[in-house]
């Protein structure tokens, strides 16, 4: 499935990453199957969801309407999480700042980057400034500077 999500940093984080073709389809489920583990959703604090290596997307704005709102089951679970969307490419870059103006009343703060290494630095500020003042980089290590 070229569409896959890891949970990794204690819980505290997940990766979604996109290849090749990408269907609506698969993005539903992966929120479907997200907002039914409630415990594990309570954990969470960002998102990383990287399309760097989708080469196409068969997802419709009818899907991404439907995504933000099953989003919304796990957003109740997840006030103020950080969510970061990799897209360099075109299509993956407007479908993405569509989910981005939709999803704006979920809580989360969100944001679209054309790189990853953008949208790591984003989350580690982020989350940095956020937590509590013992927080440290160690708490998130797949969030460690890329070379």
């Amino acid at each position: 499935m070229p569409y896959t999500t890891s949970y990794v940093d204690d819980g505290r984080g997940m990766h979604k990453m996109g290849s090749g073709l990408v269907t609506g389809l698969e993005l539903l489920s992966s929120a479907l199957e997200q907002s039914l583990d409630e415990a594990r959703a309570r954990k969470l604090r960002y998102g990383l969801v990287d399309f760097s290596e989708t080469t196409d997307m068969n997802v419709t704005p009818a899907d991404i309407r439907r995504l933000v709102e099953m989003n919304r089951k796990t957003a109740s679970y997840t006030p103020g999480a950080f969510i970061a969307i990799v897209a360099p490419s075109p299509l993956p870059y407007a479908l993405a700042r569509l989910w981005h103006t939709l999803a704006d009343d979920l809580g989360w703060n969100a944001n679209v980057f054309h790189t990853r290494s953008d949208a790591i630095a984003w989350l580690r500020k982020q989350l940095l400034s956020r937590e509590d003042s013992d927080a440290t980089l160690s708490q998130y290590p797949s969030l460690k500077t890329e070379p």
